[in-house]
């Protein structure tokens, strides 16, 4: 079993997507891209990368754009022995055009991430599920909590239940996908990710992952503060 999935992580290339701005994380982001602002001591693309590594998966390829040479600059220097790839996307680029572009270099089997979010998927069991079915798009979710006391009410306000901030039965895209290159042979036919992501619902090709430990997702400042004090929760 375990040569099995040896031998799948080597078959696989991961993309992790930096190419962004980082609008809303002004003004850290004026000078460096997203992915490189640090939460305590390491930048959030360090996380990632090492969290690959951590499972013996080691063809990495990043999609750059914003301050494209700051990124590749950090990879070269961070990671020198390893034979990364920063590849150049473009600044103001969709995401579905950046796969677009790098596809035809990655591997037959790809996980897909992005450089904003830190998620401790235990990435064996997310390759293992994948294996059990290679004919779909597997995405990973979380199941949303809601941060506030939930009430259910009658018709008069007379309150039924009280629940402190429950699970709330919906699950949301926590950025990791894994999927065999020929699943997204039609991306060329759609102008943003989500639209694709959509067809292949409806087309019923897309399976859910379900992640249950912990995950960190930086898009301002007030997000940021708030990753500093979880970060140590983190292995």
């Amino acid at each position: 079993m375990y040569s099995n999935l040896k031998k799948t992580k080597d078959e696989i290339s991961v993309l992790i997507l930096c190419g962004g701005a980082g609008q809303r994380l002004r003004p850290l982001t004026k000078m460096i891209p997203k992915p490189l602002v640090k939460i305590r001591n390491k930048s959030m693309l360090e996380y990632i990368i090492n969290h690959f590594l951590k499972y013996n998966i080691n063809n990495i390829t990043i999609a750059s754009g914003y301050r494209h040479n700051l990124i590749k600059n950090f990879i070269n220097k961070k990671y020198k022995k390893k034979n990364f790839k920063v590849i150049n996307t473009g600044i103001n680029t969709e995401i579905i055009d950046r796969i677009k572009k790098i596809s035809p270099k990655l591997n037959k089997k790809i996980i897909l991430c992005y450089g904003d979010t830190l998620v401790d998927i235990n990435l064996n069991k997310l390759i293992s599920y994948f294996k059990k079915n290679k004919n779909k798009f597997i995405i990973s979710t979380y199941e949303l909590n809601s941060t506030f006391g939930i009430l259910d009410l009658k018709n008069n306000n007379d309150v039924k239940k009280f629940r402190e901030k429950p699970k709330l039965g919906m699950w949301f895209n926590v950025g990791y996908f894994i999927f065999s290159k020929k699943i997204i042979n039609k991306i060329k036919n759609f102008k943003k990710f989500e639209y694709f992501l959509s067809n292949l619902a409806k087309q019923k090709k897309m399976k859910a992952f379900k992640h249950t430990g912990k995950h960190i997702t930086v898009n301002t400042i007030s997000e940021l503060e708030d990753a500093k004090n979880q970060i140590n929760k983190f292995k």
